[in-house]
C-alpha cells in the first residue's frame, strides 16, 4: 500500500542517464573516481597519464548525480557525487543519474538504497553468480520501481537523517581521538618514558616464568554424555573483548571434573590466543576483570595466571598490547597452514616492569581510559541503531515530517 500523497514511480522517470565522454590525451593528467560497498561513498585514486587509460570508456563527472558501481552495485557500491569531483572521470562501470527537476532529492535516493529493502531492489537488477559475475543490468535497473514522497518531503526526510550522520561522524572521531590518547598514553608509561608521580624506583628485567604461570586449555566446544556442563570462554570471546566480563554470552560446553578444576578462570587472569590461521594473530591479550562464576577457558587459548606479589594482571594485559611485545610473540609463531605458540616460547618472554604498587596505578589511570572509550562507542552503537530505525520509518511513510 503506497502512503498517501506517495507515488510509484520507475528510476527511468525521476532520473536522466547523464554521459559525458573524456576525450582522453595521452600526455595529459586524469584522477578516477571509486566508490566503496556498503555505502561508505566516493574515492579517489592516484592521478595517471591518460596513454595508462588505453581504451577504457571513461566520462566526466558530473555534480549532483546519483552514481553507482556496476560491479558491486549488489553490496551497495553507490553514492552521491559533488563539486569536489568536478574534474575527475569515470569509467563506464560507473554511470550517473541526474534527477529530473521536482521529481526527487539525489540524497533521499541515496539513503533509501542503503536500507534493507534498497540492497533488495540493486540484487534485483544485478542478475548472475556471486562476485564480478554480478553485474548491474541497467536497463533492469532504469525499470525498478520506487515510493517516493513530494520532492518537498523528500528533501526534509534527507535533512533529518544528515543530522543524524553528522551526529554519528562526529563520534565517530570523538572516539578514534581518545584511541589515539590511550594508544599514546601506554606508550609512555607501559615504557617509563613517562613516570606515575611519587614512583622513581628502578625497573626490573624479568621473565615471564618468574611472574606468572601458563596454563594451555584443551577444552573443546564439544558435548560430551557424562561431562559436566560449562560456560566456555572461546576464541572469539577474546579475540573480540579487551575485558572479559559476565555481560559477554558464553557459549555452552561440557568438560570432565579435572578439567573444571584447572581451567576455571579466575579475577586477574589474563587468556591469549595460543593458535591461529595467521602469526599477526598470536598472542591477542583479554583480562578477566571480575569474577565470572565458573567459566571455563577453551581451546587455542593460554591462561596466563601472574604471581600476586609481582605482577598485576590487567597491567601485563595492556603490556601485551604494545607493539613491541606484539612483534616479540609473532617472531616465535610457528606453523605453515596453523600458527602457535609453545608454553617455553611463552615462558621466556622477558618484560622490564616497574613495582607492584606503580603497575596497579597504571593499570588504574588506563582503564579510565578504557571506560571512556566504551561509553563512547556504546553512544556510536546507539545512535547507528537510532538512525537505522529512523530511516525504516521514514523511508517507508510509516512516519511523516511537515516539509
Amino acid at each position: 500500500m503506497i502512503p498517501k500523497g506517495w507515488e510509484e514511480k520507475l528510476i527511468s522517470e525521476i532520473f536522466d542517464r547523464i554521459t559525458h565522454p573524456v576525450i582522453v590525451e595521452p600526455n595529459s593528467l586524469y584522477q578516477q573516481i571509486g566508490i566503496r560497498s556498503h555505502g561508505k561513498g566516493i574515492f579517489y585514486k592516484e592521478f595517471v597519464k591518460g596513454r595508462s587509460l588505453g581504451n577504457k570508456r571513461v566520462f566526466h563527472v558530473e555534480p549532483n548525480c546519483f552514481i553507482v558501481n556496476i560491479v558491486f552495485a549488489w553490496e551497495q557500491a553507490i553514492a552521491k557525487t559533488t563539486e569536489n569531483e568536478v574534474g575527475m572521470i569515470a569509467s563506464h562501470r560507473f554511470p550517473m543519474y541526474k534527477p529530473k527537476p521536482i521529481k526527487c532529492d539525489v540524497d533521499y535516493i541515496l539513503y533509501f538504497f542503503k536500507t534493507s529493502k534498497g540492497k533488495y531492489l540493486l540484487k534485483l537488477a544485478s542478475p548472475g553468480g556471486a562476485g564480478r559475475n554480478k553485474t548491474l543490468g541497467q536497463s533492469e535497473f532504469a525499470k525498478t520501481k520506487l515510493q517516493i514522497p513530494p520532492l518537498a518531503e523528500q528533501k526534509k526526510i534527507a535533512e533529518i537523517l544528515s543530522t543524524w550522520d553528522k551526529a554519528i561522524r562526529t563520534t565517530e572521531q570523538l572516539l578514534i581521538n581518545s584511541q589515539q590518547q590511550k594508544k599514546a598514553l601506554m606508550q609512555q608509561l607501559l615504557t617509563g618514558k613517562k613516570r606515575i608521580p611519587g614512583y622513581n624506583d628502578k625497573w626490573n628485567d624479568k621473565f615471564l616464568t618468574e611472574m606468572a604461570t601458563v596454563i594451555v586449555s584443551p577444552v573443546d566446544k564439544k558435548t560430551t554424555n557424562g561431562e559436566e556442563p560449562v560456560l566456555l570462554c572461546n576464541y572469539t570471546d577474546v579475540y573480540y573483548n579487551n575485558r572479559i566480563t559476565k555481560s559477554l554470552t558464553f557459549m555452552k560446553a561440557t568438560a570432565k571434573k579435572s578439567e573444571i578444576e584447572k581451567y576455571t578462570l579466575k579475577q586477574g587472569d589474563v587468556i591469549i590466543t595460543k593458535d591461529s590461521e595467521t602469526p599477526g594473530d598470536i598472542a591477542i591479550p583479554s583480562y578477566v576483570a571480575e569474577p565470572l562464576n565458573g567459566v571455563v577457558c577453551g581451546y587455542h587459548l593460554a591462561i596466563i595466571r601472574s604471581v600476586p606479589t609481582i605482577l598485576d594482571g590487567a597491567y601485563f594485559s595492556y603490556l601485551l598490547n604494545m607493539p613491541k611485545t606484539r612483534y616479540y610473540f609473532f617472531t616465535l609463531a610457528s606453523g605453515a597452514t596453523r600458527f602457535g605458540l609453545s608454553i617455553s616460547g611463552i615462558n621466556k618472554a622477558h618484560f622490564k616492569i616497574p613495582s607492584l604498587k606503580e603497575q596497579k596505578k597504571v593499570s588504574s589511570v588506563l582503564s579510565i581510559n578504557d571506560k571512556e572509550i566504551d561509553i563512547i562507542q556504546k553512544k556510536l552503537e546507539k545512535l547507528k541503531l537510532e538512525k537505522k530505525a529512523l530511516m525504516q520509518q521514514l523511508l517507508t511513510g510509516k512516519k511523516r515530517v511537515r516539509a
